[in-house]
């Protein structure tokens, strides 16, 4: 199964409008596990989240920071594309295990893993968990047409 595509949260259209600032804000993506909650559409806040990817192997719990992010025209003068680059993650000294889906969390609090962090998207990325080997990577590569785009 492919990643499916990204998901808002429910309070997450709500937090645009003022706390999450899409043009300058710092964003992470995080892994979690099958039995993780992630999917579950009235989370809001970081710590909300439960089983997350264990942080070993070149993998923290801190997460991923997206690059390159922008917040800008998408197809036509009324819509708004909010897009990053591909984020690659490696597995060095052993296996990145467990891994389900994504969360990509808007950096609204003082550090990475701040329980004020807000909750802006998430995705399934497979259908069954899998692990990444040691010396393997994972790239999630953003559709071209971006994570989403606003009309």
């Amino acid at each position: 199964m492919a990643a499916q595509a990204w998901k808002f949260y429910n309070r997450s259209k709500h937090y645009i409008s003022g706390t999450i600032n899409l043009q300058s804000g710092t964003f992470d993506l995080h892994l979690f596990q099958s039995a993780s909650n992630f999917a579950t559409v009235t989370n809001s806040t970081y710590t909300q989240l439960t089983s997350q990817v264990a942080s070993a192997n070149n993998y923290t719990l801190a997460g991923k920071p997206l690059t390159s992010v922008v917040w800008t025209a998408g197809a036509s003068a009324g819509q708004q594309k909010f897009s990053s680059a591909a984020l690659t993650f490696t597995a060095t000294g052993g296996a990145i295990a467990n891994v389900k889906g994504a969360v990509i969390v808007a950096r609204t609090g003082a550090s990475a893993k701040d329980p004020a962090n807000k909750l802006l998207t998430y995705a399934s990325l497979t259908s069954a968990q899998f692990s990444i080997s040691s010396g393997n990577t994972m790239t999630i590569t953003m559709n071209a047409s971006g994570i989403f785009t606003l009309a």
